[in-house]
């Protein structure tokens, strides 16, 4: 998902690739008369351009515009070096604590809870200029991704224009190990339970589930906020098993739909769904009244992925009311195709919630809009408003 494409996750997808990428050539003709434009243009500035032009630089340019054409915010060509970088594990030691989107032709950034980078004061929607004084238009997102890391100790800075304060500004940020905060539970005053999620990793379904567990053990809880608010999301299994805590089983948490067909696929709140390598179901253990109180989940501009799967689920089945500012709208999957020489990336399939809403460029949009979701006050507001009504069931 990217949801987030990960070195991780690259053994899987190339795996997918592999399989079908000679169906899917197969589908249609070549539009030869096409090909024959760009073989004539080739020729023509083999023949006439000024300098000599490097025969595989036409080639690959022409192969990185035609991804760009067709896929503006995904599509990439690796070369073959680059390709082979991006399939070797990670040596390096240092991140920034940044993620990279792009976003109408501008690369916006979003810092991680409580990274190097949120530390040096890089906020959400940043948009990158300059990484030490190089710009960066022009560069593909996984040249930025590559930049951005490093070996632990070692510096960058960042040029970010920050729009809503019209303003140009520069970062210096330490690269450090970065170990992602993990779920975090409060029990409010007024009783009711505070769940925030950061991110979505490896043993995030498993932690909120201990912490739901331990506090409801303690005393039970009246209602859950759930706070997604600049969650960037994650794991997608991970992300239908947190939607799953709080929904009946067998509902519909989300909608993958993409080409082939074959990839459209629906995913439920049951155990096959977000237990990936089997073993003992957390959810399990939980009470059976999680599925029944009152929910409210938090969200804002900076929720995305996974976090928007998640509000959006518990949304259209009825289960929460969501709250805060419209999500960051980022739905989409993206595929690796090994070519000949290198590879490409590109859009395979979207995310769309039960009801068929597509995620994408759209979002989420909250039931009741907070001009602020991150004001002091706001948290409070959402919890009296639980505890005087009930949400609606499916």
């Amino acid at each position: 998902m990217h949801f987030q494409m990960g070195r991780a996750a690259a053994g899987a997808l190339l795996a997918l690739a592999a399989t079908s990428v000679f169906s899917q050539t197969s589908r249609k003709p070549l539009p030869l008369d096409q090909l024959q434009v760009l073989a004539a243009a080739y020729q023509v500035l083999q023949d006439s351009l000024v300098y000599r032009p490097d025969d595989k630089a036409l080639v690959v340019s022409a192969v990185k515009g035609m991804l760009k054409g067709a896929d503006p915010e995904s599509g990439e060509y690796f070369d073959q070096q680059e390709f082979d970088e991006f399939k070797r594990p990670p040596e390096r030691t240092g991140a920034s604590g940044l993620e990279v989107r792009l976003r109408d032709g501008q690369f916006l950034l979003t810092p991680l809870e409580n990274g190097p980078a949120a530390e040096a004061g890089v906020q959400f929607g940043d948009q990158l200029h300059a990484i030490d004084g190089a710009r960066v238009k022009g560069l593909d997102l996984h040249m930025i991704v590559r930049q951005l890391s490093g070996a632990a100790g070692s510096k960058l800075t960042l040029t970010v224009f920050r729009e809503r304060e019209l303003k140009v500004l520069e970062f210096t940020i330490e690269r450090k190990p970065y170990a992602p905060p993990g779920p975090a539970l409060t029990v409010l005053p007024s009783g009711v339970a505070l769940l925030r999620i950061p991110q979505f990793r490896e043993r995030t379904l498993q932690e909120a589930s201990t912490a739901l567990l331990d506090a409801w053990n303690r005393q039970p809880f009246r209602a859950v906020i759930l706070d997604l608010r600049a969650s960037p999301g994650g794991l997608l299994d991970v992300a239908v098993g947190i939607a799953s805590i709080f929904l009946p089983r067998d509902v519909t948490v989300a909608r993958m739909t993409g080409a082939p067909a074959t990839s459209n696929f629906v995913y439920k709140s049951s155990k096959e769904f977000y237990l990936r390598h089997g073993g003992a179901d957390p959810l399990e253990a939980l009470p059976v009244a999680l599925r029944e109180l009152p929910v409210t989940v938090l969200v804002d501009g900076a929720t995305a992925s996974g976090a928007e799967i998640v509000a959006t689920a518990l949304q259209d089945n009825r289960r929460a009311n969501v709250v805060g500012r419209t999500t960051f709208g980022r739905g989409s999957i993206q595929t690796i195709t090994p070519l000949s020489i290198g590879a490409i990336k590109y859009t395979s399939a979207y995310w769309q919630s039960p009801n068929g809403h597509k995620i994408q460029g759209a979002g989420v949009t909250p039931d009741t809009v907070v001009d602020d979701p991150w004001a002091a006050s706001t948290v409070d507001a959402v919890a009296r408003d639980l505890l005087s009504k009930k949400v609606a069931k499916p």
